[in-house]
């Protein structure tokens, strides 16, 4: 049997001080629908788990002056259900809503998402176009992180051994601004995503003033397609230039062939789902 210890601080501060002293041999569990998994079938054999879930403080949503602050264990139904979350970053409760199953996303947290750094998260490429930033805690003080900078690859993060994530924030909603999220998985419920695409942009006078876009689950990491943003910012949105776009985004991808899709299937998806983006919006935008 393996043993390992399991403990629950009753605040931050006390966190913060068993990870200095535990470094690399420390795991945080927060909702465990990863860390469980990681444990029970993939053999991970941490030699501290730190139990947060009773760290309230670290839960809820709210505006903090210019941006809406989110604590990491909020949770994916919070995020999906929450009026704050639906009006400012509307691609992020989309997100949160298709993660796992209902089960999964009442225990399922904003922060395991993050640090758990798969590619095919559902909360990160919406994260990624709100330009969110984590913020990063240690006893030595902190600092925030744009979620882009901190992925590294699959499963690995910038986040440090001795450091929380304390805090998840991104800007409030700006005049003409609006934001998507698009996933295929295999099945409708407990799907990981074979491809998926996030868009933010604000448009002004008909036409893209900035976008950004982000796909999920077609490169080691959550990817920016940045060549699409510059075909589209500055032009109004039509037949042509959403062809234009579709068939460049594909051009930013660095698909693996899996059980769930091979790396055409992938291309071909993210072209689908940005045209659904646009089409849907460029609908809206001609009815507006």
């Amino acid at each position: 049997m393996d043993v390992f210890r399991y403990l629950a601080p009753e605040s931050v501060e006390e966190t913060l001080q068993l990870l200095d002293e535990g470094a690399g041999g420390v795991k945080v569990l927060a909702g465990g629908t990863d860390l469980l998994v990681q444990m029970k079938e993939r053999g991970l054999r941490p030699g501290l788990v730190l139990d947060v879930a009773g760290l309230h403080e670290l839960r809820g949503i709210r505006m903090e002056g210019k941006y809406v602050w989110i604590g990491p264990l909020t949770t994916h139904w919070d995020l999906a259900h929450s009026a704050l979350i639906r009006e400012h970053g509307l691609a992020l409760a989309q997100g949160a809503s298709k993660v796992g199953s209902p089960q999964i996303r009442h225990r399922g947290t904003i922060g395991g998402n993050i640090a758990n750094a798969s590619p095919a998260a559902d909360t990160v490429p919406p994260l990624v176009v709100l330009e969110a930033e984590v913020e990063l805690r240690s006893l030595n003080g902190s600092h925030w992180l744009p979620v882009e900078s901190l992925m590294e690859g699959p499963s690995r993060t910038a986040l440090r051994p001795k450091e929380l994530i304390t805090g998840v924030r991104f800007p409030h909603r700006a005049p003409g601004s609006r934001s998507q999220y698009e996933k295929f998985g295999s099945r409708q419920a407990l799907s990981i995503a074979v491809a998926s695409v996030a868009v933010a942009a604000v448009q002004e006078k008909g036409r893209f003033a900035r976008v950004r876009i982000a796909l999920g689950s077609v490169s080691p990491t959550v990817v920016r397609a940045t060549r699409v943003e510059e075909i589209l910012t500055g032009e109004a949105l039509g037949e042509d230039l959403i062809a234009q776009a579709t068939a460049s985004v594909a051009q930013q991808c660095r698909p693996i062939d899996d059980v769930r899709g091979s790396a055409w299937y992938r291309c071909q998806l993210v072209e689908a789902l940005l045209a659904r983006i646009l089409l849907c919006w460029g609908e809206e935008w001609m009815a507006g």
